[in-house]
């Protein structure tokens, strides 16, 4: 909880001298610490936290694996809070690092159980999907078709930033189909 607390309120002049190479493996470990719900929230948390306050460990935050953590907290949602932390915390780390949080599987877990969850909550999955979906690399095929049919249901949602962010999402998948010819959208790559 110290910890926490400290990187919460941490500057990122005043975090210069923390030994992020030493603290990210030990809090990527209690984030998997799966008999200990709470542990593993605080753990979310630090980690959430040093990303904001101090962009620079974001590279070894995906380095020690904690998107893969994350991801499997939502796909697996055994605690709310804990889910909500790992969607804030994929928001942050999406922002610098669109690519390994895809190829992490993480477009398809932040969608996974959309309904669950608050329309706050709702607006930073997709804008973390949004994130994820700015700069395709040429091999997205794998991981965004499955997502096209619950993105396009979200073109119908009530909320004009869910639906904003839904239609910014598909438009990024759209180009970056068009921008690769070698990708095509057929029947067979379509889930479903």
């Amino acid at each position: 909880m110290q910890l926490c607390e400290m990187v919460s309120i941490g500057t990122e002049d005043s975090l210069s001298t923390f030994s992020v190479y030493s603290f990210v493996p030990v809090l990527v470990g209690l984030l998997n610490h799966e008999n200990n719900p709470d542990i593993m929230l605080l753990a979310a948390r630090a980690l959430t936290h040093l990303v904001d306050v101090l962009p620079s460990s974001c590279v070894v935050v995906v380095h020690y694996g904690a998107i893969s953590c994350f991801v499997a907290r939502l796909l697996t949602i055994e605690y709310m809070d804990l889910a909500e932390q790992s969607l804030q915390a994929l928001k942050k780390i999406s922002q610098e690092h669109p690519t390994a949080c895809l190829r992490a599987g993480a477009l398809m877990a932040v969608l996974s159980y959309l309904d669950f969850f608050s329309t706050r909550v709702q607006r930073v999955a997709l804008a973390t999907a949004t994130n994820m979906c700015k700069k395709l690399p040429s091999d997205a095929s794998d991981f965004v078709m499955e997502v096209v049919p619950p993105m396009t249901n979200l073109l119908q949602y009530h909320d004009a930033k869910v639906l904003e962010h839904a239609s910014i999402c598909l438009t990024h998948i759209f180009e970056a189909f068009a921008s690769y010819p070698d990708l095509r959208i057929t029947t067979q790559n379509i889930p479903g």
